[in-house]
Formats: structure tokens, C-alpha cells, sequence
């Protein structure tokens, strides 16, 4: 697929999560990040520590604790933490060839290691983020909703007087065969102030067991679910605008 000229996304995240359940898993991971980074650094030199040295690895399971780029505020980037890693990018660096190059490396890497990795039980998640700008001053957001994506939401049940809808914020889900499909469309701001609706697309996979080759292959297929939904979400003359 094409990249599209006026893309409304903002950014792209692939993760893979595992559990930290034992002392020794956060011994693991102190080498585990000095390891990655040992493989990364002659693309990825820049190193980020992303929490204060006093917070215990034991209180950010699942989060990041340090990143990696080419250079200050670059993308795409790497980010490890206990029991996560996690590979961004953002519309303009993004090109699915390239990044999917990059996160198949990193899961390359990570295979060769970490210890016992044929062994670990993994989370694969991708997701995708996109913003929709729309007017505040002359449209709601149901109306935005309802006029530009293939969803129609009704409202009318509260029968109050000056009632007037704020913002929105709802979550459909959807189990796709081995994985959950996550639709989430909530107002937002990106930071020129711009006000629309953001919309996040996350595809969970199994907790399973995976090859490297298997996990590359999860992610080709999560990567075209990923773009039928959103060309089917936005089919008309809201996509039409992004080309």
C-alpha cells in the first residue's frame, strides 16, 4: 500500500509484552537492556533514561524505562522496559516496509539475547493512531462522527434542558479470530491546539509462544487488518481527502 499524501496519522506502535513475575526476570532484564542497546547503538546512538534512578524496576513492569534513537526527537525509536519493548514512528518517517524492517530486526535481536527466549510466552500488540481535525464552534463531535465515518451514534436519550455534549469517548471491541481488535474514538488536541477526534486502532495478539518468523508474520497480517479497517472506517469522502 501506498503511503497517503495527507495521512491523518500520528503515530505508530509496535509492542511485545511479557510477564515479570520473579526477582530473577528483573535481573534478566538488566543486562536484557544493555544488551539491546550494545546491537542498536550504531543506528540507534542516542540513549534516553525515560524514569528517575530511585524509582525500582519493580514499580514500571510493562512500561518503558529507557529509549533509543538516531538523535534527539528522531523516529523511528526503540524503547525497552521490564517486561516490554516497544518500536515507534510517526507520518513522516513512517513507510511500512522500512518500519516493519525495523521492528523485525528488533525482535531479531531480542531472540538472540535474551536466555530461554524460545520459551517465552509473548504479547504482540500494534497499533495505529489518527486525528481527525474538526471545527468545535460549528459541529459536535457525534456530527463529525456521524458525517465523516462509517458509524452512526445516536445521543438523544438525554432529555435535560442546556444539555450540550462536551466530548466523546467510546471503545468498541472485537475478537478477530486469535486476536482482539481494539476501536477506540475519543475528542483530543494534538499540541498546535488543533481540536478533533483521535482515534486509536489496536490489534492484540494471543499470548502464545512465538518464532521470530511467526511474530514477522503476525505482523503482516495485523498490518493489512490495521488498513482494511481504517480505509473501511473512513470509505468516502473522508478518505478521499487523505490522498
Amino acid at each position: 500500500m501506498s503511503k497517503l499524501p495527507n495521512a491523518p496519522l500520528l503515530e505508530v506502535i509496535f509492542e511485545i509484552k511479557w510477564d515479570i513475575s520473579k526477582k530473577s526476570d528483573i535481573i534478566d532484564f538488566q543486562y536484557l537492556h544493555g544488551d539491546l542497546y550494545s546491537n542498536l547503538k550504531e543506528k540507534f546512538p542516542h540513549r534516553e533514561n525515560l524514569i528517575p534512578p530511585e524509582i525500582p524496576l519493580d514499580a514500571v513492569k510493562g512500561l518503558p524505562v529507557f529509549r533509543y534513537r538516531e538523535e534527539r526527537e528522531s523516529y523511528p525509536l526503540v524503547q525497552i522496559g521490564p517486561g516490554v519493548i516497544t518500536v515507534n514512528t510517526i507520518d513522516s518517517s513512517y513507510y511500512w516496509n522500512k518500519f516493519s524492517d525495523e521492528i523485525n530486526n528488533t525482535i531479531n535481536i531480542f531472540s538472540n539475547i535474551y536466555n530461554n527466549y524460545d520459551k517465552l510466552s509473548l504479547s504482540p500488540i500494534l497499533t495505529y493512531i489518527d486525528f481527525f481535525e474538526y471545527d468545535k464552534s460549528k459541529i459536535t463531535p457525534i456530527e463529525f462522527i456521524n458525517s465523516n465515518l462509517q458509524l452512526n451514534v445516536n445521543e438523544n436519550f438525554l432529555n435535560i434542558d442546556n444539555a450540550n455534549l462536551s466530548d466523546v469517548n467510546f471503545t468498541f471491541n472485537y475478537q478477530i479470530g486469535n486476536n482482539i481488535v481494539s476501536l477506540n474514538l475519543r475528542d483530543g488536541k494534538i499540541k498546535d491546539s488543533k481540536n478533533g477526534i483521535i482515534m486509536q486502532t489496536k490489534v492484540i495478539g494471543k499470548k502464545d509462544i512465538y518464532t521470530v518468523a511467526n511474530l514477522a508474520m503476525w505482523l503482516e497480517d495485523t498490518h493489512k487488518l490495521n488498513s482494511n479497517i481504517f480505509k473501511s472506517i473512513t470509505k468516502g469522502h473522508l478518505f478521499e481527502s487523505f490522498k
